[in-house]
């Protein structure tokens, strides 16, 4: 009888433990079937921003999700995301264009974007529609300048160089001397900057220089803080003599596969992602020195996605 029962206790041991074994197997196909969606990014604002306000917007309807924000430039994230490191970070169309699949710059947005779309493809990366703004160069003036020679594109501003007024730029010197910088300006608009004209300054400097009152026109990014705060004004590339640089949500293939809704509710977060908007974001960033986090956070919630 006791050899029964110490059976019958080794037999219930042995049940446990197969039954353990199930529902362990069946907790790792279950996150086969849901696999956690880890959004990274690059270390700039924009970038920063870019990640956090995908990562809190998936959160928030309810996906499993991984914060790997700030991972790092485009040498770290791109290859963490093709290694499956990560499965999800925002990139620009003209950044994989130019430096991955090292082909020339390209001046219309569609095409740039069908052409990146369709070579990332075969390596299982999916981009979703990019968002409207063009995170690219651009040439802010001072509002006085624009007032007093009635400046709202690019071609404007080439009318009265070539009449001979003296309207002073500021660039740094890759920008200045490289094809796709001010020569490209210059090809498209069918003109010669003054070369007395020009003060070679560091990286984007220009825009404090405007500010002092120093020069009246110069190179920047047109997503910048300081446009806003300086109050300048940005001329319109009439000519699309800059290049696109789009920024898109890029996901693993297989995190599309898993949830069929994800491409129409990221097209909701796209679609709030106007020019001005991540301006504003990145000022209070940089300017008021907001956290990222919290930036984000209001913003979705003025936009009613969480």
């Amino acid at each position: 009888m006791k050899k029964k029962w110490m059976s019958g206790i080794v037999l219930l041991l042995v049940l446990s433990l197969a039954m353990v074994g199930v529902v362990g197997c069946g907790g790792s196909n279950s996150a086969e079937e849901d696999p956690t969606i880890i959004v990274g990014s690059k270390t700039f604002t924009e970038a920063l921003l870019l990640g956090e306000l995908t990562y809190q917007y998936l959160d928030a309807l309810e996906y499993p999700t991984e914060n790997q924000t700030g991972l790092g430039e485009l040498a770290v994230v791109r290859p963490a995301l093709e290694s499956g490191e990560i499965n999800c970070y925002w990139e620009y169309t003209g950044t994989v264009l130019i430096a991955v699949m090292e082909e020339a710059p390209s001046y219309d947005e569609v095409e740039c974007y069908e052409t990146v779309k369709e070579w990332d493809a075969e390596n299982g990366i999916v981009w979703l529609p990019y968002a409207e703004y063009q995170s690219t160069y651009c040439l802010p003036v001072r509002q006085e300048i624009a007032a007093k020679y009635d400046l709202e594109t690019i071609s404007d501003l080439v009318e009265q160089i070539k009449k001979g007024e003296e309207i002073r730029l500021a660039g740094f010197q890759e920008w200045v001397e490289r094809d796709d910088g001010l020569k490209r300006v210059e090809e498209v608009y069918g003109f010669e900057y003054p070369k007395d004209q020009i003060s070679l300054l560091s990286m984007f400097m220009g825009l404090d220089a405007m500010d002092q009152g120093e020069v009246d026109v110069c190179i920047s990014n047109t997503i910048e803080p300081r446009l806003k705060s300086y109050d300048l004004f940005i001329l319109e590339d009439d000519k699309n003599c800059f290049p696109v640089y789009n920024p898109a949500p890029l996901f693993k293939q297989e995190i599309i596969d898993a949830y069929p809704d994800l491409t129409d509710q990221m097209q909701k977060l796209t679609d709030v992602l106007t020019e001005d908007a991540i301006n504003d974001l990145c000022n209070r960033v940089d300017v008021d020195k907001e956290s990222v986090e919290k930036a984000a956070t209001d913003f979705l919630t003025e936009k009613e996605l969480i």
